[in-house]
């Protein structure tokens, strides 16, 4: 048969193509279809189970860590030096023998109790005997003191000041025994029996929280302890508080000059927690390793002094270095700033250095204007991490009221301080028209407004000091203290430098906000 060329196909042929072109169709679309299965079934399947896998196991970590995380807080307050004198003494006793002194604490007992801990520094050795007590130096102050405390609702109490062995040994003793046979709840911390007591940090456990507690105060020269004589003054921070008494004339119980208890076995060296840089660091090793937070409290300072010396600047910073959390300073019998300090590595210590006077019968405005500190210790336990933040820190003023007409006393809020309170203070009979409310806000803020200069140096960490205060080295000879300021010199330097900065000729270095400052004070 010829070959057709160039022919149009016929019908058989052209239906032919048409289902070859059909079939070849079908064949892509079932392939496609086929692919896509394999492809779903072989790749997008398995990714969209394994993302789905990944975001559940996820969820399921961040709800195991959101349920593994925990955080719990404490809160801590704190007054300064409880010092009872003559006037006060005699306002507890009554005609039929029994004293008691729970009014003197009534007016911040609520605030006292709300708190998780509530410290409290108890200046004077406690005694039983009635006839041995005494308002004035040596001191011995009646253990009812002690119950009114813990009525108000103090938990923590401090005692390794510069009157505490004012009686010897025996008184400390005693102290101790009251404590620990009347209120054992009561943690007590500065003193002890004997010398296997000392540098030993006391630990209470409050929500979960471990705080490690310590207290320290001046070493006098050849014993490394406080000093037991009676000083007015002091050079640099004093080794002994001067703690000048009232002037009522009502002074009941006391002892006579020499003191009526034994004093001939002192406390020295074996009962109270004396600055030492060797025996102050093990001892904070040893309250970090067993406790989450360690707060101390320092007896330190010159009295009726609102600027911090040089020697607690030093030991603020050495504390700082060895990882405490808190500083709560005594002794002076004023205010003195508070702030934070931080070291290189970020680590930051609230410090108050003066809390001054709680309860007192001394006769200058800036004695009788306390404060009282607050803070919230925070724990956060993240898996195997924990971490402590000290948040809130705050200080309330608070003015030590007494009337020798009305017997009483009793510290106040400053915000609840009124003027007709102030007017029948008693110590109008000293000072006159100085004491108002008024003039305790603006010394108040005065203080506060104080700059604190950090200070790096170690020259007078391990300082000694005799009866008069001065600062000895080992060899016993005087150390001269010639970087400390006073708060008088501080505000010349301010007035004279705002002098000069208002006719042009310098600048304004006036002090920051104590409570604002990142360093310091």
């Amino acid at each position: 048969m010829k070959k057709r060329d160039n022919l149009p196909l016929n019908y058989k042929e052209r239906l032919n193509s048409r289902t070859s072109f059909l079939v070849s169709i079908a064949v892509l679309v079932v392939l496609c279809l086929v692919f896509n299965q394999m492809d779903y079934t072989m790749i997008r399947q398995p990714a969209a189970q394994a993302k789905k896998a990944a975001d559940l196991q996820k969820q399921k970590e961040e709800e195991a860590a959101a349920t593994t995380q925990e955080v719990t807080t404490a809160t801590v307050l704190a007054v300064g030096d409880n010092l009872v004198q003559p006037s006060l003494l005699a306002s507890g006793q009554s005609e039929t023998g029994a004293w008691n002194y729970d009014s003197v604490y009534a007016n911040l007992k609520s605030d006292i109790q709300a708190a998780d801990i509530a410290m409290v520094n108890q200046e004077t050795p406690f005694t039983t005997d009635h006839s041995a007590v005494s308002g004035t130096a040596p001191y011995a102050t009646p253990t009812e003191i002690g119950d009114a405390l813990v009525n108000a609702g103090f938990n923590v109490v401090t005692s390794a000041t510069a009157l505490i062995d004012d009686n010897g040994s025996s008184m400390i003793n005693e102290t101790l025994n009251y404590w620990e046979t009347s209120h054992p709840d009561v943690t007590l911390v500065g003193i002890h029996k004997n010398q296997s007591g000392i540098d030993t940090p006391k630990i209470v456990e409050i929500n979960g929280i471990k705080i490690a507690f310590l207290n320290y105060t001046f070493p006098s020269y050849g014993s490394q302890t406080v000093s037991s004589g009676d000083s007015t003054d002091s050079s640099d921070g004093s080794a002994n508080d001067s703690a000048s008494s009232d002037t009522s004339g009502s002074s009941t119980g006391d002892a006579d000059s020499s003191g009526s208890t034994d004093t001939s076995t002192s406390g020295k060296g074996s009962m109270i927690d004396t600055f030492s840089t060797a025996d102050v660091a093990a001892a904070i090793k040893q309250a970090k390793a067993s406790a989450d937070c360690v707060i101390f409290s320092a007896n330190w300072g010159k009295t009726e002094e609102p600027m911090p010396t040089e020697y607690e600047k030093e030991w603020a910073n050495f504390l700082m270095e060895q990882g405490v959390d808190v500083v709560i300073g005594t002794n002076p019998n004023v205010l003195q700033p508070y702030g934070y300090l931080t070291d290189d590595s970020g680590h930051n210590m609230l410090i108050y250095y003066s809390l001054g006077n709680f309860v007192t019968g001394q006769e200058t405005l800036k004695q009788l204007l306390g404060g009282m500190a607050a803070f919230t210790i925070q724990k956060t336990v993240d898996g195997d991490q924990t971490s402590i933040q000290i948040q809130d820190a705050t200080l309330t003023p608070l003015v030590m009221h007494y009337s020798y007409d009305t017997l009483e006393y009793a510290p106040y809020k400053l915000d609840d301080y009124t003027d007709a309170l102030a007017s029948a203070h008693s110590v109008r009979q000293s000072i006159g028209d100085e004491f108002s409310l008024e003039n305790l806000q603006t010394k108040y803020d005065e203080i506060m407004s104080m700059n604190v200069t950090p200070s790096t140096k170690t020259d007078l960490l391990d300082v000694t000091f005799d009866s008069d205060g001065n600062m000895l080295d080992s060899n016993g000879n005087y150390v001269e203290d010639n970087d400390s300021i006073t708060s008088s010199w501080y505000y010349q330097t301010l007035a004279t430098q705002s002098s000069s900065s208002s006719d042009g000729s310098g600048s304004d270095h006036s002090g920051a906000d104590a409570s604002d400052d990142n360093s310091e004070g």
